[in-house]
């Protein structure tokens, strides 16, 4: 005891000497002058050893801190788990509100949400009603003074003391999300803290404690930006996040973000003219009226702000959007990022401290909105119901209905994304055409626009061209069925349907036709678990072959015929007799867990054409996919691809970081993607040509968005674009056309205040286009249709091949579906390629100038970027010839 005891006393003095070069400040610094604190309740500092702003918490400190804090303040604070992460993390749920609110809590939840009930027979007294404000924090992981003050702001709601605190939690429960990104906040927090200087932080941006590695902290596991998934749901983060904003409805939400470092801090209202337009007018004036409280709060601080600019409210899939369709307000508050701990600006310098008080404050600005503007938030909660059912009466549109395409598993991801949005879906009960298209019973969903969600509704199915303002913070567009690649219509009248549908839908059972066979198994390539299906046998070590020519007709071992398109998946067994057992397993799981029809053969020869020992039944080896990773790759992008390899296929890529990719294997890999981003530094010459004899050994070069540019500098492909003024030669130099002298009325003077919407009005960025697709190339098989929408976010435009065969995907002449694309634009898209697939000796490059994974949710284009992994190497160059005459 004595050895331990002098220890800490020797030690005691140097700890002391860095708490005051480090510069840390008290927990006043953040908290409400002159507010009593319960002494039971640990500060952050207390459990922690530091103050909030010293360093960055990560997720395991945040879980703790709030544990602690619940099991000593249980009459005030509910500690819940409401969902992990990828990477198994808490989402942590804090409920917290007076002692004798959580003794009703239930009556209370129930109680707000009949508000929403449009057959209630009573008027409810909103005086006597608590307001629910729910609070979120660092959505962006590297953005993280929102869940830095989230610890300070629990701990003052847990331990203050006095007549203000108490009408407070009277009057209001609070849902506070703790860390909406768990797996992003603990990179970026690792990286923030591992590179701080210790004797005192570093102030200079270009130092490497402000300068993250790739991909940083702003993304989830894959990469993905959860403050873009609150329409898509792709990811366990945001799935939790609607259940609970449904399970309560708040009438406020707040969404606590970081921006530049040479900003100041802004609150909503955002840019005028830019929010969504089925929004309620009411939403706008109540979120202005909020705005007061935070002005009021900040000018107290002398803080710097801003509203109005810059950000706007129209995108739904963002967190200060969505719920301003469903009667809430949602607000954004973003704060100018330290980047680490300290930081140079304009103003001189800025702590993580600052940063974490502004946090702190626009927190307790928004409780006390929240409260003072209760009866008009509950009244608002109140009249929504009637005052949607008004616009839906007025509606010309009664329902939307969708098909299944031929692909019940895409359509039934529609219908339950539908349900987790809390949307009424029926079976279509009878067959409905509208301009050509029928849908039938069995095959189709219908949703009526008669429903609560009508405002959400009218968004999920939008072909909105015509804008108020043409300049958009994020996409334009967002059509969900146009996402899923399924045909839909607008209803304007209600057809016959059956009852709604309640929870989630069973996936549709596959079947196995003519039974087990000891020659061949068959099955189209056209489901979406086309792909699973088939890396399973892969995985397996069983031989495949995929059928390459026109359709065939097969008959199964009990004489039942069936038709398979290109792309037909054919399993020999007689050929591999040693695993015929192992096959009859696998076409088991596959018709159980896949869905699929798969036939089984008793014979090669087919009533109709090619047999199966055709040439055009082509082997399908294992795709070895390398996806390149690391400085100048878009995160997003590569994260998506890695998402669909990865969770819907079950294919697991190699992520090869670019700086890697001149010392790698490349005989290693069937498949090298490279996403959009900027390679010319990180590629070599040498490299480069290897990368030329690897294709032409037989390899299939994916590459999207502006990989093509550097592709085609580099001659890996022969790619032309469009609508430029430069292009470049086969040689390898910039061309461009002579200049011409410049005359005076040539020359538009116009506004330089206005020459950032200006150039944004020139840009592509989320509007959804159609494409027409070949689907006899290998690129197209198992589209069930001849078109196909894709989500366009930039200006590459690339011209078709030279070669007829070569253009898979082409953009039709009046592509724009959904979205702001610029009348000119417009022409530039139109015709211009979708997708090229250039042949070079064994191999292929396959150009798209999209990412065709856009978000993770655009399942339509996902079988673009899966038919290039799999049926990559089938792609040969046309020689006028039959496959049958076609030799390796």
């Amino acid at each position: 005891m004595y050895i331990r005891k002098l220890a800490v006393g020797l030690l005691a003095p140097l700890c002391l000497f860095t708490s005051l070069v480090a510069g840390g400040v008290s927990l006043d610094y953040y908290l409400p002058a002159g507010t009593d604190y319960d002494p039971k309740v640990p500060t952050p500092e207390q459990f922690l050893g530091w103050q909030p702003g010293d360093w960055h918490l990560r997720s395991d400190q945040v879980v703790a801190y709030l544990q602690a804090v619940a099991a000593v303040a249980p009459d005030r604070v509910k500690f819940e788990i409401m969902g992990y992460s990828h990477e198994h993390k808490p989402l942590v749920l804090l409920t917290i509100t007076s002692p004798e609110n959580h003794r009703n809590l239930e009556k209370i939840r129930l109680a707000h949400l009949a508000l929403l009930d449009p057959s209630r027979k009573s008027s409810p007294d909103l005086a006597a009603m608590p307001v629910v404000i729910n609070q979120g924090y660092s959505i962006h992981g590297n953005e993280p003074s929102g869940v830095n003050a989230m610890v300070v702001y629990v701990y003052h709601l847990a331990a203050a003391r006095g007549p203000v605190i108490t009408q407070q939690l009277q009057q209001a429960v609070i849902l506070i999300e703790a860390q909406r990104n768990p797996d992003g906040g603990d990179r970026a927090a690792q990286w923030f803290n591992q590179h701080k200087s210790l004797s005192a932080p570093s102030a200079d941006p270009s130092d490497r404690e402000h300068n993250e590695a790739w991909p940083g902290g702003r993304y989830n596991h894959y990469w993905f930006d959860p403050n873009r998934d609150w329409l898509p749901l792709v990811h366990p983060e945001a799935r939790a996040r609607a259940e609970l904003f449904h399970r309560w409805r708040p009438n406020v939400l707040t969404d606590h973000h970081e921006m530049a470092s040479s900003t100041s801090f802004f609150f909503q209202p955002g840019a005028e003219g830019r929010n969504n337009p089925s929004s309620p007018a009411k939403v706008l004036e109540l979120t202005h009226k909020i705005a007061a409280f935070h002005q009021r709060a900040l000018d107290r601080q002398g803080a710097l702000y801003f509203s109005e600019q810059g950000y706007d409210d129209f995108y739904p899939g963002k967190g200060s959007t969505y719920p301003d369709l469903h009667g809430s307000i949602g607000i954004l508050f973003e704060q100018a990022s330290a980047r680490g701990h300290l930081m140079e600006n304009e103003s001189g310098t800025l702590t993580f401290a600052y940063a974490i008080r502004n946090q702190v404050l626009t927190s307790l600005s928004s409780l006390e909105a929240a409260i003072a503007l209760r009866t008009e938030l509950l009244a608002l909660q109140r009249d929504f119901p009637a005052e949607t059912a008004a616009l839906a009466a007025k509606s010309p549109v009664r329902a939307y209905v969708f098909g299944d395409d031929n692909d019940p598993v895409r359509a039934q991801a529609l219908v339950d994304l539908l349900a987790l949005h809390h949307i009424e879906v029926r079976p279509l009960a009878k067959a409905v055409t509208v301009a050509g298209q029928t849908f039938k019973p069995g095959a189709a969903w219908v949703v009526p626009t008669d429903q609560g969600q009508y405002r959400l509704i009218t968004e999920i199915f939008t072909e909105r061209t015509q804008f108020e303002n043409n300049v958009f913070y994020d996409v334009s567009a967002w059509n969900l069925a146009m996402a899923y690649n399924l045909p839909f219509a607008a209803l304007d009248a209600a057809p016959a349907t059956g009852a709604a549908l309640t929870g989630k839908v069973a996936p549709s059972p596959g079947r196995l036709v003519g039974g087990p066979s000891d020659y061949a198994y068959l099955f189209n390539w056209n489901s979406y678990h086309a792909p699973r299906a088939l890396l399973r046998l892969q995985k397996a070590g069983v031989l495949v072959r995929g059928l390459s020519g026109p359709p065939i007709e097969a008959v199964g071992a009990d004489g039942t015929r069936m038709s398979f398109q290109a792309g037909a998946v054919l399993v020999p067994v007689g050929v591999q007799p040693e695993k015929a057992a192992l096959i009859r397993s696998l076409i088991a799981t596959i018709v159980q867990e896949d869905g699929l029809t798969v036939l089984g053969c008793a014979t090669g020869l087919t009533p109709a054409g090619v047999d199966f020992g055709s040439a055009s039944f082509r082997p399908l080896e294992l795709p070895k996919v390398a996806l390149i990773t690391g400085q100048g790759v878009d995160a997003q992008d590569s994260g998506a691809a890695w998402y669909v390899l990865d969770q819907r296929v079950g294919l697991t890529p190699t992520l090869l970081d670019v700086a890697q990719l001149s010392r790698a294997d490349l005989s290693r890999y069937t498949v090298i993607c490279l996403v959009d981003g900027l390679y010319e530094a990180a590629v070599s010459e040498s490299t480069v040509a290897s990368l030329k004899r690897w294709v032409q050994d037989g390899g299939t070069l994916l590459l999207t968005g502006r990989s093509l540019n550097w592709a085609a500098r580099k001659e890996l492909a022969s790619l032309e674009f469009a609508g430029t003024e430069e292009k470049v030669s086969a040689k390898n130099k910039t061309e461009t056309t002579k200049a011409e002298p410049v005359k005076s009325a040539a020359v538009v003077r116009q506004p330089y205040g206005q020459s950032a919407d200006l150039a944004a009005l020139k840009k592509v960025a989320g509007a959804i286009f159609t494409a027409s697709i070949d689907t006899t190339h290998p690129l197209g098989y198992g589209f069930n249709g001849d078109t196909l929408s894709l989500c366009r976010t930039d200006n590459i435009l690339l011209k078709p091949a030279k070669s007829p065969y070569e253009t898979p995907v082409i953009f039709t002449e009046a592509p724009l579906r959904a979205g702001y694309a610029s009348v000119e634009n417009q022409k530039l898209v139109a015709n211009s390629a979708a997708v090229v697939a250039l042949t070079a000796g064994k191999g292929v490059v396959v150009a798209m100038p999209d990412c065709p994974v856009f978000r993770g949710f655009w399942l339509g284009g996902d079988r673009l970027f899966l038919n290039a992994v799999f049926y990559g190497r089938t792609i040969k160059a046309s020689r006028g010839e039959s496959a049958d005459a076609e030799s390796d």
